[in-house]
This record gives C-alpha cells, sequence and structure tokens, in this order.
C-alpha cells in the first residue's frame, strides 16, 4: 500500500488518499509542462521508497532531467541510454515469467516522458520502436502476477503510443483544463463528458481506479526536499 499518494475531498475535507500497488499496478502520470507532473512523480518515488521497502526500482528519463531526478546507479538512466535500461527490464521480465528469477519482491519500471522516447524512436528506427511497444504490450498485460509495477509519466499519451491502454489501471492527470481537450479526456478518462471537467488552479488533477468512478484530487506539498533526495536515492540503490 502506498500511502498520502494524494488529497480526496470527502465531506467537505481533503482526506489522504492511498494506492494499493499490488492491485493497481500499472500507472499513467500525464500533465502539459508547468503542471507539477515531475513533482508529483518524485513524491511518488519517494512515497514507494518509503512503503514498499524491498521494492527494486529502475528509473528511465528520456529528457535527462538531472535537477528534478538526481538520482544515480546502474538503476538508472537518461537520455538515449533509456532503451538499453528498458531491455534488461525485459530481461527481467522475461526471467520471472520463464520461472528463472524468483519472484522475492516488487520489480517497478518508471519511465519519465514515455511519449517523447517512442518519438524519438519512431524517427530514427521503426523496428525498433515496434519491438518497444510489443514488449511493454506483453510486460503490462502480464506484469501483475510476476511483479511487475510500471509507472509512465508524459506530457501527452497517444493511443498508438500506449500498448495495453485499458490495462493500465490508474490514470492519472496532473491537470484539470488538460481535459477540456477531446482527444486527451477520451483516452485517459473515456467516460467522462466535458462538462464534467472543473477547471482548478495548478496542483489540482482527476484520476481514476479501475472500475470506479473519476475522482477530483489535490497534491500534495513535499516539505523536505533534501530527505525526499535521499529516499529516491536509496530506492534505486538497493540491488546493485
Amino acid at each position: 500500500m502506498i500511502k498520502n499518494v494524494f488529497e480526496v475531498n470527502s465531506r467537505g475535507h481533503p482526506s489522504p488518499f492511498n494506492i494499493d500497488i499490488n492491485r493497481y499496478f500499472a500507472l499513467i502520470i500525464a500533465g502539459p509542462s508547468g503542471s507539477g507532473k515531475s513533482t508529483f512523480l518524485r513524491r511518488i518515488i519517494g512515497l514507494i521508497s518509503f512503503y514498499d521497502t524491498d521494492a527494486e526500482a529502475y528509473f528511465l528519463d528520456f529528457k535527462a532531467d538531472e535537477a528534478m531526478f538526481p538520482m544515480t546507479g546502474n538503476h538508472v538512466a537518461r537520455g538515449f541510454y533509456c532503451l538499453e535500461l528498458f531491455e534488461t527490464v525485459c530481461q527481467r521480465f522475461e526471467a520471472r515469467l520463464n520461472k528463472q528469477e524468483n519472484i522475492a519482491h516488487n520489480l517497478y519500471l518508471i519511465f519519465d516522458e514515455w511519449q517523447a522516447f517512442l518519438a524519438y524512436l519512431e524517427q530514427t528506427d521503426k523496428k525498433k520502436h515496434k519491438d518497444v511497444l510489443s514488449k511493454m504490450l506483453m510486460m503490462n498485460s502480464m506484469g501483475r502476477s510476476l511483479g511487475l509495477r510500471i509507472i509512465l509519466s508524459s506530457q501527452r499519451f497517444l493511443m498508438s503510443d500506449l500498448p495495453g491502454r485499458y490495462n493500465f489501471n490508474c490514470v492519472i492527470s496532473l491537470s484539470t483544463s488538460f481535459l477540456l481537450a477531446t482527444n486527451n479526456r477520451q483516452l485517459l478518462f473515456p467516460d467522462m463528458e466535458k462538462d464534467e471537467v472543473i477547471v482548478k488552479p495548478r496542483g489540482y488533477g482527476y484520476f481514476q481506479l479501475e472500475g470506479e468512478p473519476v475522482k477530483m484530487f489535490r497534491t500534495i506539498q513535499v516539505r523536505d526536499e533534501e530527505r525526499l533526495n535521499q529516499r529516491m536515492q536509496e530506492l534505486f540503490s538497493r540491488y546493485i
């Protein structure tokens, strides 16, 4: 259980909301530039480190924002090196699938700027682009029982580049006005109508868990940046 992910209004009062990462194992985090997406992702990583104490995680940051994500180690890749680490995660998944590796702890694939990564592959190597999509579909479809947890973050997503969209069972929009655009709303929350969108300032968004209605949330402020950085580094340094 990942606790205090964000706050949800309950009877007029904001209440901390928890997510069972073993049930809601595949997350989409969407949000335009300036919506606080990277800050929210940092906080999620810190919460995983704190609450999932045996977790092993891989972090891929295609835009290489070292100021926002300062972690180092062989479980972290930036820019063009993301492809190599993605293949490493696929190999770990296949080892678990073929019972060559025991499922002793959760294995996280956390990928920031997924859409930008795919756009780069499509321009430079269409065969590899297709291969990556195929592998992500397989991991998304079968990862739950193998202890694989997937978190994809991007400014926006395209249906063609989001294999197994309906296997992602926790969808988060780090912006309310973002959902006024039909394409964004239909991909993230297909049952939501435009007139249901309430525009709020930065710090508010919408989320939906599988089988539940769309709800508005408010992000929780990070109070100790130094401690958060330590937790993030600890998560990606557990397994060498």
